[in-house]
């Protein structure tokens, strides 16, 4: 039996391919029919997200009577899909139809590919559900639920039931666990009437499980169901039993199995890929699949939405809750905003070009640098599908090009685009978009392959990477910066490889000290230590020689730069209804003025911490009460993303500063702080000789280190001799 043959798709009446999945019983062979349709024609159809998995194990199905190589992880959902769509056949149907793009893109068709990935936002967009496979359980059968554990499962929704009914809105009433069974949204395997149990062993998230330990492990999906739906209700997280703190000795209940459930969830390799963002984002209405357990998309955000507010709020001191979820937590966070403002009847995209570069504008998350930014930990077998794979989430166009962003790049397979050029001409073609430097704020240099080919300048997008918790300081911090003046940024590139900005030089770096790394509380406030004694050994001797008798406040630049002079406008919550930005500068005090709030609240973190030999006086009691744990939280979280994956040093002319990691490091030359047009900061650059430039002979060059805080150069300081000083340098 030969290959599935394509037919020639036509670009002008934006075809694609669907698939006719046929009904069968559970161990029948796969059978599908492919056929072309037009999206112009706005056909029904379901889009399938899921990991493509290994190709080393294939299981073949039936595709126009021709055997299609299948991976298994492809397999396992098409027959769960097949299973859950049987009662199409009593509405006169043959099966169910589905995008899925194995199947329906051509992929030996590099052509093709590129023209599909184009469409891939209006296939996403138009489809009537999105169907979000998580993966195959590990384990069959279903275990029937014990009489133990639905009697509790009764006894703790009663209980939810008895606290909700004083809130004042008026909520669905929840009896007991079989009215959670009647509800459409719950659904289990189709043809079984006994009441079964998702069951997720133990063993497969907890390496130090007991098979004998517990017999309630196998109910954990189904009261994941009734915290998702208490959570959707907007329950208080004190009134729902599964949050409730069980310590770390305590033998492990329904309460610790339902969160370690939840949580090995948001675990699965679907979440780690790039091209689910979209997939999860771009539908309005989806489900959440893993074997026959199926949780609306909705009901999984609201629920996850509803324990980050709770918990940063007035649910903020219910024991244990800020240890509970936070890695899920902090997976889902992007796309549920994304979701939830892509398909607000508020939110209309072509009326917010102007918003892009306003911070304090939801449309600021929409970007491509904070998508890429935020989704650079996400992983592709194809490195290029790194930036191809948020393309279809850019909205709007430049403010100053007025070009809109999807034109950005456009996916290209071909062979003669290579990742490197991808990446460096994704990176050039953004700046020139927002006329802004800040796709080159990353923190790309160390994050590199040995044998990369890319410039310094580009980040090295096929590193998946996490941000170390310094993520906020791009979406967030950045935006209190104005090292530029205002001023656009205006690049240009020679060959593909050098960036030709124009700047000046306002320091050199002089010393150095270790690097923050978040790995344990007692390694920070060491690092923490280190840094303030190597400020007070600087300025110490330079004061105490200083024949003017000026002196310099050093400790308060020192608390300052470590907070990067900004600090936490309210409480964090994990989306706000206006979505402002939750960081502020730090207003200028006069030396002889009263301790401000923010001084207050350097000295009550120090304190916290203890590291009181660093605070810069003592607390007026009446401020504890005023300020107390917020203000320590507030300046511990502008403290955290400024510090994060950074070194302290001290500049040649004496200014404190935060920046990357391998800066301070090289002889002769000292690494230069410049200040470009369009630099929200400063940078760090190395000076690494003369070079031949194409066209312009030898010239000096640099390589980008990264970007940093300079003390004193964040409001266009560097920038008022900016005509005088002003150099052309050249990034390679």
């Amino acid at each position: 039996m030969g290959a599935l043959q394509y037919d020639v798709l036509d670009p002008s009446k934006k075809e694609i391919r669907l698939l006719t999945l046929f009904n069968g019983k559970w161990n029948d062979k796969i059978r599908c029919r492919l056929y072309a349709v037009s999206l112009q024609d706005h056909p029904k159809y379901e889009a399938l997200s899921y990991v493509w998995g290994s190709s080393a194990d294939l299981v073949d199905i039936d595709v126009n009577g021709v055997a299609f190589p299948a991976t298994q992880n492809l397999y396992a959902a098409l027959r769960r899909l097949r299973e859950q769509g049987q009662g199409a056949k009593e509405n006169g149907e043959d099966g169910r139809t589905l995008w899925v793009d194995a199947i329906c893109i051509n992929q030996q068709d590099t052509e093709e590919k590129t023209y599909q990935v184009q469409l891939m936002g209006d296939i996403y967009s138009q489809t009537a559900n999105g169907l979000l496979w998580l993966g195959e359980q590990p384990d069959e059968p279903l275990p029937i639920v014990s009489s133990e554990q639905e009697d509790g499962t009764a006894r703790l929704l009663e209980m939810a039931d008895s606290l909700l009914e004083k809130i004042s809105a008026p909520l669905p009433h929840l009896d007991i666990a079989r009215d959670l069974i009647s509800r459409p949204e719950i659904k289990f395997r189709p043809g079984v009437h006994d009441f079964k149990i998702p069951r997720t062993r133990p063993e497969h998230w907890d390496p130090q499980f007991d098979a004998d330990k517990l017999a309630l492990e196998a109910d954990s999906l189904y009261q994941v169901n009734c915290l998702l739906t208490l959570l959707g209700l907007g329950s208080h997280l004190r009134w729902i039993a599964h949050l409730q703190y069980e310590p770390d000795e305590a033998p492990a209940t329904f309460r610790t199995n339902t969160r370690q459930a939840l949580n090995w969830l948001g675990t699965r390799a679907w979440w780690s890929r790039i091209w689910t963002v979209q997939e999860c984002i771009l539908p309005r209405e989806s489900e959440l699949l893993y074997g026959p357990v199926r949780i609306p998309w909705r009901r999984f955000l609201t629920g996850i939405s509803n324990f980050q507010k709770h918990r940063t709020s007035c649910c903020a001191d219910v024991p244990g809750i800020h240890d509970m979820l936070n890695d899920l937590v902090d997976t889902v966070l992007p796309c549920l905003i994304l979701h939830r403002y892509c398909h607000s009847e508020d939110f209309n995209p072509s009326e917010f070009a102007d918003d892009l570069d306003d911070p304090s504008h939801v449309t600021s998350l929409f970007r491509p640098e904070s998508l890429l930014w935020t989704f650079r930990h996400r992983q592709a077998t194809d490195p290029r599908d790194k930036i191809y794979g948020i393309l279809s989430l850019l909205r709007g166009h430049s403010a100053s090009t007025r070009q809109p962003a999807k034109t950005l790049i456009l996916p290209d397979y071909s062979p003669e685009m290579g990742s490197e050029k991808v990446f460096t001409r994704a990176a050039f073609n953004i700046m020139l978009f927002s006329a802004s430097l800040d796709i080159i704020c990353q923190p790309g240099y160390v994050f590199r392959n040995s044998d990369s080919r890319l410039p310094s300048w580009v980040p090295d997008f096929s590193q998946s990477i996490t941000f170390a918790g310094s993520l906020d300081r791009y979406l967030k911090q950045f935006p209190c910066y104005n090292s530029c003046a205002g001023q656009s940024a205006s690049p240009s590139v020679i060959e593909e490889n050098i960036l030709v900005l124009e700047g000046c030089i306002v320091d050199t770096i002089e010393s150095t000290s270790s690097t923050m790394a978040y790995a344990d509380e007692k390694k920070q406030q060491s690092i923490i230590g280190e840094w303030y004694t190597l400020a007070k050994n600087f300025y110490n001797p330079r004061h105490d020689s200083d024949a003017t008798g000026d002196s310099v406040d050093w400790q308060g630049r020192f608390w300052r730069t470590l907070c990067g002079d900004t600090i936490m406008t309210r409480q964090r919550v994990l989306v706000q209804q206006d979505f402002k930005a939750p960081l502020r500068r730090i207003p200028t005090v006069p030396p002889t003025a009263s301790p401000a709030d923010e001084e207050i609240a350097w000295n009550l973190w120090c304190q916290a911490q203890d590291l009181d030999d660093l605070r810069t006086g003592q607390i007026p009691p009446v401020s504890v009460g005023d300020l107390g744990d917020f203000a320590v939280g507030n300046i511990g979280y502008a403290i955290k993303i400024s510090t994060a994956s950074r070194k302290m040093f001290i500049s040649t002319n004496g200014h404190l500063g935060l920046g990357p990691p391998i800066s301070g490091l090289t002889l002769p030359h000292k690494d230069r702080i410049f200040v470009f047009p369009g630099g929200k900061t400063p940078f760090v650059l190395r000076y690494v000789g003369m070079r031949h430039v194409p066209g312009l002979g030898m010239q000096p060059c640099h390589e980008l280190i990264g970007d940093c805080y300079l003390d004193g150069f964040m409001d266009g300081e560097g920038m008022e001799e900016f005509g005088a000083k002003k150099q052309t340098v050249y990034i390679v």
